[in-house]
């Protein structure tokens, strides 16, 4: 039953939706107006297409309000919709427009809601029965539940089955079960259905691979009542007179851990398949009770022919029925849509989700799920039903502030000196990412995609002209285009599109007048004919590439798919506003300061060896201050101490010697003696852990093993420094520093673009000193 008192709801007048619209980007991500014959859609017999009412165009969905709807829940349900992902400061939800005659809201004057509608949405990503070990008999056990909310929501209807076995003669099932569930008392007074109980669950047999259903009885634990009110609200054929009405039984309640024996002899020989099942209505779940956490089942045996539990890895199989609740409504003067049409927006619900937030469905494919509920009579009259039309999804932003990017940073005595690239630069310029070294072309083996270069410049500019590199030995013309953003996300479609002829091995430019706002793309198409030209010896991170619908950084993909990495043949001249800020800096969280109005910033009395994270935001004309900029690490050393190491930063490889194999690299310390005050290594992937090895020089290889250490704990992907200054690890002349590894060291960068002669490895403690074909990731820190 759902009270009608107590509610509280926001009206969003014109005006305030006029305000809204001026703040805030809305993308619209799918829409519905159900003049496709509703195509998809699914409906019993309380919901159909109509052209008597409608918002736009000619159809509308309908359920009307007479004789054949009483005493029922009618649903809706839209098909599955992929949701895109979000973006910083983006948030998604959804709208559609109503005229709700339905005007029974309680005719009967005990304050609960006769005549009503309920939308709820099902994720088909989410599947409740799992192996867990919340609650568990021993270890884990399988469970009808979420791991975040700690039970069960409402409106769920979900099954687990056993795989197919045949029934040995006089077979015996057993499982050992535990409930925790709405207990049902009071649910035969709701007298307008059969139900004499809430939330429910059962277990269940089929002949015929699951088609039909038959209820298996426990004769020492029977049912706690014929009818559960969870059955029936996800599926009106569970009330009396319905196809599934003898499923309806259930158990509530609180039952702890037992073992429940059901006698399968009238099924002997037969292929059959047990179903463990659990509903739950729409009006009480764990959220409101934290002591009905849901159904737990473990140890599933049938005596020689069947067992089953989370740690024999048995073939069980789910299946989800899980409605997540958004709002209730109902039809009075004061609400949405009474009697005529009305757009419902976020604000306007009066309970559970009222801002209509569906951003923790991003990346997931949904459905829609619109049911009407209508009791047996019409003491409070009757009206023509309620029409839905023009369902919508959308994102939302507050707004486009986009962080500082290039943050840089370089450790000195007892300080850090800041830099990165200026918000508020303006003027006209070449944005170039290439070193006009085109060796590559990336074709697409069927379709086409589009290549593109991310420019990122804040506030307001004119992209003046395009120029593309041409690898292919044909001249051809081209698709260019300027893809901009909502809120952090870029665009799948085009803001502008031009075409140009390509020279073959050659520049081509082509003039354009394109108004941006923000960070862009400019692009080109490609396809299994033309390439996109790659320079391989440029690695700064701008290219882009959009394979689906989706943009992607080329680097990322490249390295998914062990494609070569670099930066495409696209350059532009842009004439750019700047976006008129202020900077902040924080240091390891904390703010250290504020309003600059230079680009970069020098941190002091910082503790020298000792690890600073530092990021950068940016404060707005409105005030709005942005999401801060990627971190850097800094680490500040004594005037006389000094970084050493042989690689470029940029490394082309990886390399990964083995368990219990070394790598080392030389390096010459002063001939009076310098301390080792750190180590440090770029590697590939999260944790780990090795040997810090330091060899003395036997005739220009590393000789006796002099100093060690174990490094593990707190590794991450990219670069990684210990700070050695307690080891008083002292040294002259030339030396040798490296690792010995252990089954889970991570591969360590490789600089193949330069090969100074000084990285070596070795198979154990046996073999020869081999050089390596380029530099080591491995620096030192001398003092």
């Amino acid at each position: 039953m759902i009270l009608k008192d107590g509610k509280e709801y926001i009206n969003i007048s014109s005006d305030h939706k006029n305000n809204a619209a001026n703040s805030r980007e809305d993308l619209i991500l799918w829409q519905e107006d159900f003049e496709n014959n509703a195509q998809g859609w699914t409906t019993d017999s309380g919901w159909h297409l109509t052209i008597d009412e409608y918002y736009s165009a000619t159809h509308s969905m309908h359920s009307p309000n007479d004789e054949s709807t009483l005493s029922n829940y009618w649903d809706l349900v839209s098909p599955a919709i992929e949701l895109s992902a979000l973006g910083e400061g983006e948030t998604m939800h959804f709208g559609f427009f109503i005229k709700n005659d339905m005007p029974d809201d309680d005719g009967d004057g005990n304050s609960y809601l006769d005549d009503y509608y309920h939308i709820s949405i099902k994720s088909l990503d989410f599947l409740s029965w799992h192996a867990s070990s919340m609650d568990a008999l021993d270890g884990n056990s399988y469970w009808c539940g979420d791991e975040e909310v700690g039970g069960y929501l409402d409106n769920w209807m979900e099954f687990m089955d056993t795989p197919e076995f045949t029934v040995p003669s006089n077979g015996i099932l057993t499982a050992d079960m535990m409930w925790k569930i709405e207990d049902p008392a009071g649910a035969d007074t709701w007298g307008e259905t059969c139900a004499d109980g809430w939330d429910a669950a059962n277990v269940r047999i089929s002949i015929d691979s699951g088609d039909t259903w038959s209820l298996l009885h426990a004769a020492n634990y029977p049912y706690d009542f014929i009818c559960g009110h969870g059955w029936i609200t996800n599926d009106s054929e569970y009330d009396t007179g319905g196809s599934l009405h003898h499923l309806a039984s259930g158990w509530g309640g609180n039952q702890d851990w037992v073992n429940v024996s059901f006698d399968l002899s009238e099924y002997t020989n037969q292929n059959v398949i047990v179903r463990f099942a659990f509903a739950s209505d729409p009006a009480y779940c764990t959220l409101d009770d934290n002591n009905i956490t849901g159904f737990h089942v473990d140890n599933i045996v049938v005596s020689g022919a069947f067992e089953c539990n989370p740690e024999n890895s048995c073939d069980i199989s789910v299946s989800s029925d899980a409605w997540v609740d958004q709002f209730y409504d109902y039809s009075d003067i004061d609400r949405p849509g009474y009697q005529t049409w009305d757009e419902f927006l976020p604000g306007m619900a009066f309970n559970n989700n009222p801002s209509m937030d569906i951003s923790d469905f991003a990346e997931e494919t949904i459905q829609f799920r619109i049911q009407s509920r209508y009791d047996d009579n019409h003491d409070g009259g009757s009206g023509a039903g309620l029409f839905i039309d023009d369902l919508y999804i959308y994102k939302s932003s507050s707004g486009n502030y986009p962080a500082p990017m290039g943050l840089t940073a370089e450790g000195g005595d007892s300080q850090a000196t800041l830099s990165w690239d200026d918000i508020n630069a303006s003027g006209t310029d070449d944005f170039v990412y290439d070193n006009n070294n085109f060796t590559n072309g990336i074709t697409m083996a069927n379709g086409s995609a589009w290549a593109g270069t991310r420019i990122d410049l804040v506030g307001s500019s004119i992209v003046n002209s395009v120029s593309v590199f041409n690898t292919n030995e044909f001249d051809s013309i081209i698709t260019l285009a300027a893809f901009g953003q909502f809120g952090s996300l870029f665009e799948n479609e085009p803001s502008y599109t031009t075409t140009v002829n390509a020279a073959s091995g050659a520049w081509t430019t082509v003039d354009v007048s394109w108004q941006m706002n923000n960070s862009f793309i400019i692009a080109h198409e490609f396809n299994g004919t033309f390439s996109v030209a790659l320079d391989e010896s440029s690695r700064t991170g701008h290219s882009m590439v959009m394979l689906n619908a989706d943009w992607d950084n080329w680097s990322e993909v490249a390295a998914s798919n062990t494609f070569s990495d670099g930066e495409w043949g696209i350059r532009t001249n842009i004439t750019f506003d700047g976006g008129n800020v202020t900077y902040n800096v924080y240091k390891d969280g904390v703010i250290t300061a504020s309003d600059l109005t230079n680009n970069s910033h020098t941190a002091t009395g910082l503790i020298n060896y000792t690890n600073y994270e530092f990021t950068v935001s940016a404060t707005y004309l409105d005030g709005e201050e942005s999401e801060e900029s990627d971190p850097v690490e800094v680490w500040p050393l004594a005037n006389n101490t000094h970084e050493e190491g042989y690689d470029d930063g940029d490394f082309e490889s990886e390399f990964h010697v083995g368990s219990g194999n070394f790598t080392a690299v030389n390096f010459s310390a002063s001939s009076t003696g310098e301390e080792i005050n750190g180590f440090k290594w770029f590697q590939y992937g999260d944790g780990g852990a090795f040997y810090i090895k330091v060899f003395d020089d036997n005739n220009g290889m590393p000789g006796d093993v002099i100093y060690t250490k174990v490094i593990a704990g707190g590794l991450v992907s990219g670069w990684n420094h210990i700070i050695l200054s307690d080891e008083n690890w002292a040294i002259a002349g030339d030396f040798w520093i490296g690792m010995k590894e252990i089954s889970s060291t991570m591969p360590i960068g490789l600089d193949t673009s330069s090969n100074s002669g000084n990285s070596y490895y070795k198979y154990g403690n046996e073999d020869d000193w081999l050089e390596i074909d380029g530099n080591l990731a491995l620096r030192v820190f001398l003092t």
